[in-house]
């Protein structure tokens, strides 16, 4: 019998959930909440022995993929010897459960559970692996059926993504970070333009931020000009003056957060209408 997944649980989750509520916290300013929560993540993630561990396998797992069937049988192997020898159960749900009842106090009950996450079957998958590896489970079909769906998970190609090389001030993690907070708000993968904007804004290249935005503006406009002038599209050509000076009046010097959320729209409009 298959048990119920509690994704309240889940370490990988809990922690992309506070990821993405300090990301959004930081993209509003609230700046005091996006502290309180990196300093939850700073105290329970770095100081608690076993939800560390935990986290550091779990995160393996989830991050490792395109290998080959034999390296991912070994991969698996070496992850449920694991489980068999490092974890002391009673901490790490002790653990575990200490990390919520912060979560809980500092942000409202259950307001970081709120944060959706991309990746929740395979989250769900792993977790439950861990869980029952752990625990040296003897429920044989329900292991067997996880570990073949992680084994598919480990030797899939990944999907290309593309990181732009100059990132200076950034790390990667915190470029992806952003990277997806992004994409959920436009609700699809971002385009090497619109990647290369948000670079540029996370590592505070003013410069080159300012000049990247009047290239947008005036290549925006003279694409959408030509565009207009060959649709024969009445509804779209209603909008053609309002769209069109509406990006005019954008500011290519102002770079805040709102503002380059318009470039972004800009860039998705550009590629939605002339259908690159």
């Amino acid at each position: 019998m298959n048990r119920v997944h509690n994704k309240k649980r889940n370490i990988g989750i809990i922690y992309d959930q506070i990821i993405n509520f300090t990301c959004s916290n930081i993209l509003e300013e609230n700046n005091s909440k996006a502290e309180v929560a990196l300093n939850i993540i700073k105290k329970h993630f770095k100081n608690s022995e076993q939800l560390n561990k935990e986290y550091k396998l779990f995160k393996a797992l989830a991050s490792t993929r395109g290998v080959s069937d034999q390296l991912a049988t070994s991969i698996i192997k070496e992850a449920k010897k694991a489980c068999n020898n490092m974890f002391d159960n009673n901490i790490l749900e002790k653990e575990k459960s200490m990390l919520i009842k912060d979560l809980n106090y500092s942000f409202g009950k259950g307001k970081i559970f709120e944060q959706k996450i991309k990746n929740y079957r395979i989250y769900a998958t792993i977790q439950t692996l861990l869980n029952e590896w752990r625990n040296n489970s003897n429920n044989f079909d329900l292991v067997t059926e996880y570990e073949i769906k992680l084994h598919n998970f480990l030797t899939e190609s990944p999907e290309e993504i593309i990181v732009p090389n100059d990132i200076k001030k950034v790390d990667s993690l915190t470029y992806q970070l952003m990277k997806e907070m992004f994409e959920k708000k436009y609700n699809s993968s971002l385009s090497k333009d619109q990647q290369e904007v948000i670079t540029l804004f996370i590592n505070e290249s003013e410069e080159k931020l300012i000049n990247r935005l009047s290239e947008i503006k005036k290549d925006s406009i003279d694409s959408l000009t030509k565009y207009f002038n060959n649709c024969n599209n009445s509804i779209l050509l209603e909008k053609k003056n309002s769209v069109i000076n509406n990006i005019k009046r954008l500011s290519t010097e102002n770079i805040d957060k709102n503002n380059i959320e318009k470039y972004l729209t800009i860039l998705k409009l550009k590629k939605e209408i002339l259908g690159e």
